[in-house]
């Protein structure tokens, strides 16, 4: 891990020295500086810390932290259904509509959208969904006393992710219900299973694209931010190495001028270039081997989650990568 932070500290220093030209004051440097490096630090702090705890005391500790969470979502989800007016005014209700009209035809207070955008918590259900999964990986490490109880937990974490509403969510709840079921039963061979899974996707990808994506106005822009992603090729060499920073970069890869790619991988090239999204992903890689497969359980639905988020630096998967290496 050393290793990697000279490489990490070394890309910023010499990407920094191109992303101040396209910053109008210190301001903006300084915090893609503090952006970058404070993830890295809460990982080697919350890694550090870890270490002095026993394995039974750090069991305990994320059972306390899960309840808790549990709680607030309820709470949240609570809110979010029956006061679904809570926490937007005029200008998020306008803000809403003008995002989905055209591709929602005759959008109103009572759709889908309603229920994900009037969050307590953040800017939609959509991240209550990745704060979810974050816990959820962790929890199905923990050990508890009894079944019924982790039965009981685990139905409260699907109850609270399917009411949140995101699809990327959702989805990877069902993955990881799929992966355990296949662990557990040997009715069939592995391999086969494998097919039949693939098949039923490509089956499922169709079937969305026939009925849903012309009328999906969040499907729509995904699509297009991904056939953004071509303009790649058109950057000049620094900007294709480098990126523009945390600043303008999320607006480099887009599905239109001035709108945010809420996708991972175009955040990434756009904020750091080529090299800068090599070295993110050799971060999880690096995580990979010290931590082990567990953090498949962390990394592997952030990636997922990725194709519909828009913060490829949730600071929480990071630390939990760290903590579910201890579990």
């Amino acid at each position: 891990m050393l290793f990697f932070l000279s490489i990490f500290l070394l890309y910023f220093s010499l990407a920094h020295l191109y992303w101040i030209d396209s910053m109008e004051s210190l301001g903006p440097f300084l915090r893609n500086q503090f952006h970058f490096v404070y993830i890295l630090t809460g990982y080697f702090l919350t890694n550090y810390l870890a270490t002095g705890l026993s394995k039974d005391q750090i069991q305990t500790l994320v059972k306390f932290i899960i309840g808790l969470v549990l709680t607030v979502v309820s709470l949240e989800t609570s809110l979010r259904y029956l006061m679904p007016t809570l926490d937007l005014n005029s200008e998020s209700t306008d803000y809403l509509i003008e995002i989905y009209t055209g591709a929602q035809q005759g959008l109103s207070l009572d759709t889908f959208y309603f229920f994900k955008m009037s969050s307590v918590m953040f800017f939609d259900s959509n991240y209550v969904g990745a704060f979810l999964l974050i816990f959820f990986a962790l929890h199905l490490f923990v050990v508890y006393k009894s079944r019924w109880r982790r039965n009981l937990v685990s139905t409260i974490f699907i109850l609270l992710i399917f009411f949140t509403l995101s699809r990327a969510a959702i989805f990877v709840t069902c993955l990881w219900l799929v992966f355990n079921f296949w662990n557990s039963r040997s009715f069939v061979p592995k391999w086969v299973f494998a097919i039949i899974c693939v098949m039923a996707s490509i089956v499922t990808l169709f079937i969305i694209q026939d009925n849903v994506a012309f009328t999906d106005g969040s499907f729509i822009t995904k699509i297009q931010i991904l056939e953004g992603l071509s303009g790649f090729f058109e950057q000049d060499l620094p900007t294709a190495l480098f990126g523009l920073g945390y600043e303008v970069g999320g607006y480099l890869y887009s599905y239109m001028s001035g709108g945010y790619a809420h996708i991972h991988l175009a955040i990434l090239l756009g904020e750091l270039g080529l090299i800068g999204t090599l070295i993110y992903f050799a971060y999880w890689y690096f995580i990979r081997i010290q931590a082990g497969t567990k953090v498949l359980y962390i990394f592997i639905p952030f990636f997922i989650i990725g194709l519909s988020l828009a913060d490829p630096w949730e600071v929480g998967y990071f630390w939990a990568s760290a903590i579910i290496a201890r579990l």
